[in-house]
């Protein structure tokens, strides 16, 4: 199932794939990146959950289908991604973003070829059932690394700027930064907050 040669040393592909929700894209989602980018000359980065106006629950992560866990727009994270990666050193020509419904795993192949090998991180449980899935699905799926905890969340830093603390910027590419100011991302969070709680008043 992996991609290295008998040496040890990663083989340099012609295209591979990378993916996540990137609500807001942190530190450790660059550095899953970049590893990546350095493992082919053409990065596919699929967008899971693109489309927020239609949420698809996410078995074994409930988490992942709610709207105050998805604050940002498709468009937004591309321009997010796209600036951050280019601040990294990335030539544009290099990679590309897309829709990746993992929510909707019978669909991928219609955003991503099964020929298309996946590189992927494992912290937890979920991670270890989203590489079997894509395995079963077809994909080639290499691990890059298992890790038993998480320097960067992306639970964590939307708690921290729902707070209105600063703390969450030590934690994001200088890209974030920018779009949490421009978009009112705090201001936007707590609005969805605000209606949701209210939903849950009207069915009491």
């Amino acid at each position: 199932m992996g991609l290295r040669n008998t040496s040890g040393a990663a083989t340099v592909i012609d295209e591979g794939a990378a993916h996540g929700r990137f609500q807001p894209p942190h530190l450790g989602h660059m550095e899953y990146l970049m590893a990546a980018a350095k493992r082919c000359r053409f990065l596919w980065i699929g967008l899971t959950q693109y489309d927020i106006r239609h949420l698809r629950a996410v078995v074994g992560s409930e988490h992942r289908g709610r709207p105050d866990d998805n604050p940002l727009t498709y468009v937004e994270r591309v321009e997010i991604l796209s600036r951050a990666l280019k601040d990294e050193g990335l030539e544009p020509a290099c990679f590309a973003v897309h829709p990746f419904p993992l929510e909707s795993p019978e669909k991928l192949p219609d955003f991503l070829p099964l020929r298309v090998p996946i590189f992927t991180t494992v912290y937890d449980d979920w991670n270890r059932f989203k590489v079997a899935e894509l395995r079963r699905i077809g994909y080639r799926v290499e691990v890059m690394w298992e890790r038993e905890t998480k320097l960067y969340a992306g639970s964590r830093v939307r708690s921290l700027i729902e707070e209105g603390s600063t703390e969450w910027q030590k934690m994001v590419p200088s890209a974030t930064k920018s779009a949490v100011a421009t978009t009112d991302l705090r201001g936007r969070m707590l609005q969805i907050k605000s209606k949701q709680l209210g939903q849950r008043d009207d069915l009491r």
